[in-house]
Protein backbone atom coordinates (compact mmCIF):
# COMPACT_ATOMS: atom_id res chain seq x y z
CA UNK A 1 0.00 0.00 0.00
CA UNK A 2 1.33 3.44 -0.80
CA UNK A 3 2.31 5.77 1.80
CA UNK A 4 -0.12 8.59 1.70
CA UNK A 5 1.45 12.30 2.25
CA UNK A 6 0.60 14.39 4.67
CA UNK A 7 -1.40 17.89 4.18
CA UNK A 8 1.06 20.49 4.52
CA UNK A 9 0.50 24.03 5.76
CA UNK A 10 2.92 26.06 3.89
CA UNK A 11 5.26 25.87 1.27
CA UNK A 12 8.35 26.70 2.75
CA UNK A 13 11.53 24.36 2.39
CA UNK A 14 9.20 22.40 -0.42
CA UNK A 15 9.71 23.82 -3.38
CA UNK A 16 8.93 20.09 -4.88
CA UNK A 17 6.34 21.61 -8.07
CA UNK A 18 9.72 23.88 -8.76
CA UNK A 19 11.75 20.91 -9.00
CA UNK A 20 9.11 19.40 -11.74
CA UNK A 21 9.45 22.86 -13.72
CA UNK A 22 12.09 23.41 -15.62
CA UNK A 23 11.54 26.94 -16.70
CA UNK A 24 9.04 29.41 -15.31
CA UNK A 25 6.12 28.97 -16.84
CA UNK A 26 5.10 32.05 -18.50
CA UNK A 27 2.45 32.41 -21.33
CA UNK A 28 3.56 34.30 -24.11
CA UNK A 29 4.37 37.90 -23.03
CA UNK A 30 3.91 37.26 -19.52
CA UNK A 31 7.41 38.31 -18.65
CA UNK A 32 7.22 41.68 -20.29
CA UNK A 33 4.04 42.36 -18.42
CA UNK A 34 5.72 41.46 -15.02
CA UNK A 35 8.65 43.61 -16.12
CA UNK A 36 11.29 40.55 -15.62
CA UNK A 37 14.56 41.94 -15.90
CA UNK A 38 16.61 40.45 -19.74
CA UNK A 39 19.18 39.06 -18.05
CA UNK A 40 16.99 36.94 -15.77
CA UNK A 41 15.60 35.24 -18.81
CA UNK A 42 19.40 34.65 -19.83
CA UNK A 43 18.80 30.97 -18.42
CA UNK A 44 15.52 30.31 -19.42
CA UNK A 45 16.66 30.88 -23.02
CA UNK A 46 19.60 29.07 -22.42
CA UNK A 47 18.03 25.73 -21.19
CA UNK A 48 15.35 25.98 -23.87
CA UNK A 49 18.09 25.87 -26.53
CA UNK A 50 19.84 23.26 -25.37
CA UNK A 51 16.88 21.32 -25.85
CA UNK A 52 17.42 18.87 -22.37
CA UNK A 53 14.81 16.67 -21.00
CA UNK A 54 12.80 19.11 -19.09
CA UNK A 55 11.20 16.70 -16.44
CA UNK A 56 14.54 16.22 -15.02
CA UNK A 57 15.68 19.59 -14.48
CA UNK A 58 14.62 21.86 -11.16
CA UNK A 59 13.61 25.44 -12.50
CA UNK A 60 16.50 27.62 -13.41
CA UNK A 61 14.96 30.40 -11.14
CA UNK A 62 15.25 27.87 -8.19
CA UNK A 63 17.79 28.20 -5.37
CA UNK A 64 18.26 25.00 -4.17
CA UNK A 65 20.32 25.66 -1.15
CA UNK A 66 17.24 27.70 -0.03
CA UNK A 67 14.78 25.51 -1.93
CA UNK A 68 13.18 29.96 -2.67
CA UNK A 69 12.28 31.19 -5.92
CA UNK A 70 15.26 33.76 -6.85
CA UNK A 71 13.16 36.07 -9.17
CA UNK A 72 9.85 35.57 -6.55
CA UNK A 73 8.20 38.93 -6.98
CA UNK A 74 8.32 38.34 -10.58
CA UNK A 75 6.78 34.55 -10.68
CA UNK A 76 4.34 33.88 -13.87
CA UNK A 77 0.70 33.68 -13.12
CA UNK A 78 1.08 29.54 -13.17
CA UNK A 79 3.24 29.65 -10.02
CA UNK A 80 0.75 32.27 -8.09
CA UNK A 81 -2.33 30.04 -9.24
CA UNK A 82 -0.41 26.84 -8.06
CA UNK A 83 -2.74 25.44 -5.12
CA UNK A 84 -1.09 24.03 -1.94
CA UNK A 85 -1.82 20.64 -1.52
CA UNK A 86 -3.62 20.66 -4.68
CA UNK A 87 -4.04 17.02 -7.07
CA UNK A 88 -0.46 18.81 -8.93
CA UNK A 89 1.15 19.82 -5.61
CA UNK A 90 0.41 16.24 -4.10
CA UNK A 91 2.19 14.61 -8.03
CA UNK A 92 4.69 16.56 -7.13
CA UNK A 93 5.73 15.77 -3.74
CA UNK A 94 4.69 12.27 -4.27
CA UNK A 95 7.21 12.57 -7.64
CA UNK A 96 10.26 14.46 -5.24
CA UNK A 97 9.67 11.24 -2.43
CA UNK A 98 9.76 8.83 -5.25
CA UNK A 99 13.40 10.10 -6.22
Amino acid sequence: MARSLPIIETCDQCSACCRRTPIPPFQPGEEFAWNVLPEWLILVDQRIAADQQFELLPCVWLDQDSNRCLHYEFRPQACRDFQINSDLCRLSRWDEEAV
